[in-house]
């Protein structure tokens, strides 16, 4: 059950005997796709997301929370899962040139507060969009506030949130999940992306107590 505003979320206990752990967004997403439905993570944006602190060690016991997890398809015939983020940006020039697009169930990608106001429990994801007209010297000002989660309000940067997302990506865009590069071998120039959440999909542990 997804979690609702003011509930409290996370289970204190002791950690399963065979738990496995990742230091990685992408390796805990393979590890759900691979049928795993508890596991742990030490590492990563979506590990930062549930307070685990930098050096974090696991001991014998631990928070076990709840996530919804990001089914992502695409029209080429591609399906991927993502526990953290999508991404998508312009090949050559990343954030600093055209369209930017970022679906998130995390808050953060690296040292980027992108989502300050999503749960990774709330049945939906967080969409930031920037307008590819969007100037260089805009893009330097929101990209020394994004650290901060204060990029937003901006008339061509755009937030919502939603169950379920489908965008199109032209050729020249780069597209990433999980922090990884996600390729197509379609010749189309575009393509359609679809991402939808799965509610309560995985019980992830973290280190301690917070």
């Amino acid at each position: 059950m997804t979690i609702r505003r003011g509930e409290d979320w996370g289970r204190p206990g002791p950690l399963p005997g065979d738990l496995e752990w990742f230091d990685d967004d992408a390796g805990a997403a393979i590890a759900y796709r691979d049928g795993r439905r508890d596991i742990g993570v030490r590492h990563g944006d979506l590990a930062r997301t549930l307070g685990v602190r930098e050096g974090a060690v696991s001991g014998e016991s631990g928070v076990a929370c709840p996530i919804d997890v990001m089914q992502v398809s695409s029209s080429d015939g591609r399906r991927i899962v993502a526990v953290a983020h999508v991404v998508v940006r312009d090949r050559r020039w990343g954030w600093w040139r055209g369209r930017f697009v970022a679906l998130m169930n995390a808050q953060y990608i690296g040292k980027w507060d992108v989502a300050p106001r999503g749960h990774p429990n709330d049945g939906r994801l967080e969409l930031l969009e920037v307008d590819a007209s969007m100037s260089i010297r805009q893009r330097v000002l929101a990209r020394r506030r994004l650290p901060t989660g204060g990029h937003v309000p901006h008339p061509l940067i755009t937030t919502r949130s939603t169950a379920r997302v489908s965008i199109t990506v032209s050729s020249s865009s780069r597209v990433e999940v999980d922090g990884r590069p996600w390729r197509s071998n379609s010749s189309e120039r575009e393509l359609t992306i679809d991402v939808e959440v799965v509610p309560d999909a995985l019980v992830v542990w973290v280190p301690g107590v917070r």
